[in-house]
């Protein structure tokens, strides 16, 4: 399906598709601007329930075409309306769609180089793929995940929270949530069945371990109530700036107390004048 937006400071089109990847049928639309020479901008989401999540992506991607640079979003398989079954994934497999999307997306659009937009757990995603892709020329970081064994925890420690706020004891700890999960092959995690080989196969992932080689210009996004940059995304900053690398922080509050997620266009106007910069 093909819809032209002629409003904004640019007109695009917004094209719906799928593209394959390992023989699966992956779902994707592409914000196509018509820029020659520019970028355009991948996004990698995040990973199963905050996946459903797209809406801020979505909006994004489309103040960014106005702006001028083509913008991709895809459903790594078993998540949307992506082939494949989420007990069959492996952190390997979401690495590989990445990619598989970033060919993609360059040889459909004409671009000649890709900027990467990680969000939450799709900024591992992103980390590794962009390793096994030429011309990557940026990199924003939305919320990212520093760790996946962090990010797991704190998966089962929430399923912990959510009991005590209803009233009830905690039926298991996250002890006895990892030790059933080796034992059953999955364990459900508020809204999203978690498998052993998933996590198994991304606990070790690490974002700085994986940022190793990369050397290109990064944004950090943070979408929190704060005025300041969180203990974790500010140590991120750190050693990349210490890898010599240069790096934007940008903070978006939210208004009037709001859930800052679901408004961010303030993000994707700060992104545009960072792709600008990049140019």
């Amino acid at each position: 399906m093909l819809s032209r937006h002629p409003t904004g400071k640019q007109q695009w089109t917004e094209e719906r598709r799928y593209f394959e990847s390992d023989g699966r049928p992956l779902y994707a639309v592409m914000y196509r601007a018509e820029r020659p020479g520019a970028p355009i901008v991948l996004f990698c989401n995040s990973f199963s329930e905050n996946h459903c999540e797209g809406r801020a992506e979505a909006i994004a991607a489309r103040i960014i075409a106005a702006n001028g640079y083509s913008a991709f979003l895809y459903h790594p398989r078993a998540h949307g309306d992506s082939a494949g079954d989420l007990e069959d994934v492996t952190f390997e497999d979401l690495i590989d769609d990445a990619v598989n999307a970033a060919i993609y997306a360059r040889s459909r659009s004409g671009a000649s180089q890709i900027v990467w937009v990680g969000v939450r757990f799709g900024a591992l995603v992103a980390a590794n793929a962009i390793r096994r892709i030429t011309d990557s020329t940026g990199l924003a970081l939305w919320e990212p995940v520093l760790s996946a064994r962090d990010y797991f925890r704190k998966s089962m420690r929430h399923v912990m929270y959510f009991e005590m706020s209803q009233g009830d004891r905690p039926s298991l700890t996250v002890d006895q949530m990892s030790e059933r999960i080796r034992r059953e092959g999955k364990i459900s995690v508020l809204g999203f069945d978690l498998y052993r080989k998933f996590l198994e196969s991304a606990q070790e992932a690490d974002l700085l371990d994986a940022l190793q080689p990369w050397r290109g210009p990064t944004l950090i996004a943070q979408f929190q109530k704060h005025s300041r940059l969180s203990r974790e995304h500010n140590q991120l900053r750190e050693t990349l700036v210490r890898r010599g690398l240069s790096v934007r922080a940008v903070l978006h509050r939210g208004p009037d107390g709001s859930d800052p997620w679901w408004t961010p266009e303030v993000i994707a106007r700060q992104m545009g004048d960072w792709l600008d910069e990049l140019a």
